[in-house]
């Protein structure tokens, strides 16, 4: 199979797990969505666009993180293999979590200590 070939299923797949999470296909939507989870170098509306026009597939750390937000496999959205099975049952508390769980991850070191802190207090 070709790399443009590739590229376009990638696209594809992206697209049908925008619209089964219930997400618009947008650039500007996913690239806002993914930034706010992902912990490295924010990526721009054209990737984004890339993405979902076939141009280019994301690395493997945000593949990850794109895998993880939309409920779906790495390994299913990369290249198609195996089903499209579900990391987990989201249910909305589930979405909320995983929300924290990446906010938290943006956070530096001596903010995670004082979160974690309080969750702490909070629970004891």
């Amino acid at each position: 199979m070709s790399s443009q070939q590739e590229k376009k299923l990638f696209a594809e797949r992206l697209k049908k797990a925008l619209t089964e999470a219930k997400h618009p296909i947008s650039p500007t939507y996913l690239s806002n969505e993914f930034n706010h989870r992902y912990d490295g170098q924010a990526i721009s509306v054209q990737s984004a666009n890339n993405w979902l026009l076939g141009k280019a597939i994301p690395n493997q750390d945000k593949l990850a993180i794109l895998a993880i937000w939309l409920n779906v496999s790495t390994q299913w959205l990369r290249f198609g293999d195996g089903d499209q099975t579900m990391l987990f049952n989201q249910e909305p508390s589930d979405s909320i979590d995983l929300d924290f769980y990446f906010k938290f991850k943006r956070l530096n070191n001596s903010q995670k200590k004082i979160i974690i802190s309080l969750i702490e207090e909070i629970i004891a």
